[in-house]
């Protein structure tokens, strides 16, 4: 019964045909406009990341709207893989206008997107729309973040801009869903 609600609480987990272990707890996600490494600092925790892949593209039509630009413009195609304490804990993808970062170097991507964008290029993020969505790893993300294929997570899509309305990001970002839950304040307003 004691491993039942610690199961339920979220302290272990148990798997069929290997017995129970212990569970790292899960990190709160607050639905701000925030870096990834930001929260893992006021988490105590030490952020990191690698860069899976860097590309050119087109936009195309789906990019094209999602960034509000021509569906001609160069796009840059950044996937990285993001640590906390060395552990993975997400994949994310940027989508972000070539024109609004000249020169961007893989090497240049080791720490936050938009300390970056603010120090070097002078963007600072100011607003966004996030959508969320439970999902599944699929074979790379399993591979990638060390869970089991299928495993329960977090689609998180972001579309940013800048104080002048211009739009800076598209992201999608892949999280596991053993390490992070949703929290959101509320409060009711009278109509």
């Amino acid at each position: 019964a004691a491993l039942d609600d610690l199961a339920r609480e979220g302290y272990v987990v148990r798997r069929r045909g290997s017995g129970t272990y212990v569970q790292h707890p899960k990190i709160s996600q607050e639905l701000t406009i925030t870096s990834f490494s930001d929260d893992m600092r006021r988490r105590g925790m030490v952020p990191g990341s690698r860069t899976m892949s860097m590309s050119t593209i087109l936009a195309g039509a789906r990019l094209g709207r999602s960034l509000n630009v021509s569906p001609s413009e160069q796009i840059v195609v950044v996937k990285r893989l993001r640590l906390a304490d060395g552990e993975s804990m997400a994949i994310e993808t940027l989508h972000i206008p070539e024109a609004l970062v000249p020169g961007l170097t893989p090497k240049a991507l080791t720490g936050s997107f938009y300390d970056l964008l603010r120090d070097h290029y002078g963007v600072k993020i100011a607003e966004g729309i996030q959508a969320i969505e439970p999902t599944v790893t699929n074979e790379e993300e399993s591979e990638v973040l060390g869970v089991p294929l299928h495993s329960p997570a977090f689609l998180f899509e972001r579309t940013s801009r800048d104080d002048a309305g211009r739009t800076v990001e598209f992201v999608q970002s892949v999280y596991r869903g053993d390490r992070y839950r949703i929290v959101t304040e509320l409060s009711r307003r009278d109509p």
